[in-house]
């Protein structure tokens, strides 16, 4: 059994954890909850090693225990699979799989034939058939979260701490996960399970935790003594969520408005997307839907820049043709939020004003050789304020933030960058519901102050929830487009597995 006992863990002047008690006991998964900011980042840091508390005791076995980081904690039966990759992308599965504790061969060159035995057997478990030999950059999000997972399981761990295991897999890949996390407890494991898909932890987990602004409201609570709508509140108090309205556009009276259409004639990307013709109009929130190699996210990567075309024209709504770089499409106007916030969005060892400054001042260079310190504290303030970030201060390394702040810091950076073009890459991802809320009402936001929106998420309520329209995509081309009377991710599920708009009986036409 593993416990923490009183722990005690500040920020500043933010108390991220405040006389917290957590127990994991073996053949159990227990499930860790909590809105953004609650605390449970922290805690999984000081579990695995990450992090030291300013007070309190951990017992691993009865013993007391202090790690000084991830790999000391994992040698101690300890293991984390992360929300954010640990991997390495331009080495190949396998060795990802054994890094720093490869098999060698006469004591001098790696044992790869030992590395692929010891592998083949926890890649056939989770169901992850890809060649070991690929680099990890070639496989597709959902893949690489497989080998974290499988890197842990090669260790055999006693306690495995899952942080949002399934944020980037498909449904299938989901419910795959969720046996081999059943068979775990079975065989006597013990795992945290912390995750904001709560349809998720219900299905899976034993015992529910609930942490609030870094104190323990819900302790070690059966499952079947709890329901998903109680969860909720119990992770949000009586903090309101805030509303989605349009008056709120005065929010963002800095930021401009899109003078008019986004227009696509004729796209095309040769063997990945067919001729597509797509016109986006100030203030809309146009989806696109689409399984993996659907051709939705290649829609994305042409308006900024990062793919070229084979045919087409792109008309910007400045007036402007294509952009034939990303740091042209930023000088057009054309914002990106990524999936991967933190390799891709943020620079996690900076403070958050200089996050906030980072494409004004960079791509942009809006900000002069000599950059006011002072203006970018009061942006980097202003932007605490529009999008609620919690934080002790805005200098403030981000990568100390809980993820839905640091993904409202990646906003933060593109409005103050002034776009009339966003284009959202599922900016939810990894992010607890209070923050999903909450970054819905920051979308509604940028439509209701006339940006053109363009949105794709592997949340399909979401999808259903935020978008004014969607356009599905299936093996390359747009099939068809739901309008938001038509909208349901039962509908969405359908046609973005079937190819098709005319959902069947189960769903909402």
């Amino acid at each position: 059994m593993y416990t923490v006992t009183d722990l005690h863990k500040s920020y500043g002047g933010v108390k991220a954890l405040d006389g917290v008690d957590f127990e994991i006991h073996p053949g159990e998964v227990h499930a860790l909850l909590g809105a953004n900011g609650a605390g449970k980042s922290t805690l999984i840091k000081v579990l695995v090693g990450g992090t030291r508390p300013d007070a309190g005791t951990l017992r691993l076995d009865g013993e007391p225990v202090a790690f000084s980081n991830s790999r000391e904690a994992a040698e101690r039966g300890v293991a984390i699979v992360s929300q954010e990759l640990t991997l390495f992308p331009h080495l190949d599965v396998l060795q990802n799989l054994f890094l720093g504790r490869e098999p060698l061969a006469g004591g001098v060159a790696l044992d790869r034939r030992a590395m692929r035995r010891l592998a083949q057997p926890v890649l056939a478990a989770i169901g992850l058939d890809v060649d070991v030999t690929r680099p990890l950059a070639t496989l597709r999000l959902g893949e690489q979260q497989l080998v974290e997972v499988a890197r842990a399981l090669l260790n055999d761990p006693k306690i495995l701490v899952l942080d949002e295991p399934t944020s980037a897999l498909q449904a299938t890949e989901t419910e795959r996960l969720l046996g081999i996390v059943r068979g775990l407890r079975d065989r006597g494991v013990g795992v945290v399970y912390v995750s904001h898909f709560l349809e998720d932890v219900f299905a899976v987990a034993d015992r529910i935790t609930v942490l609030r602004s870094g104190r323990v409201v819900v302790a070690r609570r059966p499952r079947e003594e709890m329901s998903i709508q109680g969860t909720v509140r119990e992770m949000l108090g009586e903090a309101a969520v805030r509303e989605a309205r349009a008056d709120d556009a005065d929010a963002f009276e800095d930021v401009v408005a899109a003078a008019a259409p986004l227009v696509l004639e004729g796209v095309a990307v040769d063997g990945v997307l067919a001729p597509l013709d797509l016109t986006a109009e100030p203030g809309e929130v146009v989806g696109l839907a689409g399984l993996e190699g659907s051709g939705a996210q290649a829609v994305l990567d042409v308006i900024f820049g990062r793919l070229r075309p084979s045919a087409g024209t792109v008309t910007l709504p400045s007036g402007r043709r294509r952009p034939r770089s990303m740091n042209r499409a930023v000088a057009a106007g054309v914002a990106y939020v990524p999936a991967d916030r933190k390799h891709l969005g943020l620079m996690l060892d900076a403070s958050v004003t200089e996050n906030i400054s980072t494409v004004k001042s960079g791509a942009l260079r809006r900000t002069g050789i000599v950059q006011r310190r002072g203006r970018m504290r009061r942006r980097a303030e202003h932007w605490r304020r529009e999008l609620n970030i919690v934080m002790a201060s805005p200098a403030q390394p981000v990568g100390s933030l809980s993820g839905g702040n640091q993904q409202k810091v990646v906003f933060a950076k593109w409005l103050e960058a002034e776009p009339s073009v966003i284009l959202l890459d599922d900016p939810s991802r990894g992010v607890d519901m209070g923050a999903k809320e909450e970054m819905h009402a920051i979308i509604a936001q940028m439509a209701a102050s006339r940006k053109i929106v363009l949105y794709t998420s592997s949340d399909l309520e979401e999808m259903a929830k935020v978008c004014d329209r969607v356009i599905v995509f299936f093996a390359g081309r747009a099939v068809g487009e739901l309008v938001s009377e038509e909208l349901s991710e039962h509908g969405l599920l359908e046609s973005i597995n079937v190819g098709t708009t005319a959902v069947g009986a189960g769903g909402e036409r």
